[in-house]
C-alpha cells in the first residue's frame, strides 16, 4: 500500500541513528476495558541536518512532494507483504483488524511518529494480543513491523503476560535467552552495532489507572496520582534485561 516501502526505510533509518524513543501506554477503565498503545517517537529526527534531509528525500521519491506531511492510517493485514501467516486463527485476524496504526510525519511541526493502538473490551484480550503479534513475529510474513508490539519484544527479548484481579494490575515479563537474543538480532556483531546505534534511545511505560495508586512493585516506578510511569535506557535493557513485570495496587475509582 502507499507508504509502505517508505514507511519501513523510515523506521529502520531512524532506529539505527538512536533518534527515537518508544513509548508504551497502558489506559485501563473501571470495568476492565482500555487501549494498550505503543509509540515510536522520531521528532528528534529533525533536530538532525543529515536525518531530515535524508526524509526529505525519501518522501520526494515516494509521493512526489517537497513537503515532508504524511498523517496516514495504515492496515496492518495490508502490510504483510508475503500475506498474513497460515499459523492465525480467526480470532486473530480479527485482532489486528481492530488494532490500527497511524504514521504522522510533519516537517513543519517538527513531529514524527508511529502509532500503534489496540482498543480491548476484555482486559484478558491483551494475552490474545501479544500472542497474534507473536506468530507475526515469528513468521517470514511479519513485513519488519510486527516486532514493534507486545512491549517492544523484538527489541529487549521480552515477552508480558497481563492479569487483572479486582484492583491490583499484574505484568508478568518473560525474558528470552541471551544466546537466543542474539541470534534474533543477527549475530554477535549486529548486536554490538545496536547497541552502539540506540545508546541513547528510551523505552518509557505509563501506566493510567482507573483510580488512584496505592503501590506498586514495578522496578523504576514513579507514582503520580493514577499514573505509574516506569523508563529505562534501552542499552539496560538490552545489556542487563532487568525484569521489567510487577504488581499495581489502585483504589476504587
Amino acid at each position: 500500500m502507499k507508504y509502505l516501502s517508505y514507511l519501513t526505510c523510515l523506521l529502520l533509518a531512524v532506529i539505527t541513528t538512536g533518534c527515537f524513543e518508544m513509548l508504551e501506554d497502558l489506559y485501563l477503565n473501571a470495568d476492565g476495558s482500555g487501549k494498550y498503545q505503543i509509540t515510536v517517537d522520531m521528532s528528534g529526527m529533525f533536530s538532525d541536518p543529515f536525518m531530515g534531509e535524508m526524509m526529505k528525500q525519501g518522501m520526494k521519491e515516494e509521493t512526489g512532494s517537497e513537503a515532508l506531511e504524511i498523517d496516514s492510517l495504515i492496515s496492518f493485514t495490508d502490510m504483510q507483504e508475503g500475506g498474513l501467516p497460515p499459523t492465525l486463527t480467526d480470532k486473530d485476524r480479527a485482532l489486528l483488524e481492530k488494532t490500527e496504526m497511524r504514521m504522522r510525519m510533519s516537517e513543519s511541526e517538527e513531529i514524527g511518529k508511529i502509532i500503534i493502538t489496540f482498543p480491548f473490551s476484555d482486559f484478558n484480550e491483551l494475552n490474545d494480543f501479544n500472542e497474534t503479534f507473536s506468530k507475526l513475529n515469528d513468521s517470514d510474513a511479519q513485513g519488519g513491523m510486527g516486532g514493534l508490539m507486545g512491549g517492544g519484544g523484538a527489541f529487549t527479548g521480552s515477552e508480558s503476560l497481563w492479569e487483572l484481579s479486582g484492583r491490583t494490575l499484574t505484568r508478568k515479563v518473560v525474558t528470552s535467552d541471551p544466546d537466543e537474543l542474539i541470534e534474533e538480532m543477527g549475530g554477535e556483531e549486529m548486536m554490538e552495532m545496536v547497541k552502539m546505534m540506540m545508546s541513547d534511545a528510551t523505552f518509557t511505560t505509563t501506566y493510567h489507572l482507573p483510580g488512584r495508586v496505592k503501590k506498586s512493585s514495578i522496578p523504576n516506578s514513579d507514582v503520580d496520582g493514577k499514573s505509574v510511569v516506569v523508563s529505562y535506557n534501552f542499552l539496560d535493557l538490552l545489556e542487563e534485561t532487568p525484569d521489567t513485570g510487577g504488581t499495581i495496587k489502585f483504589k476504587k475509582n
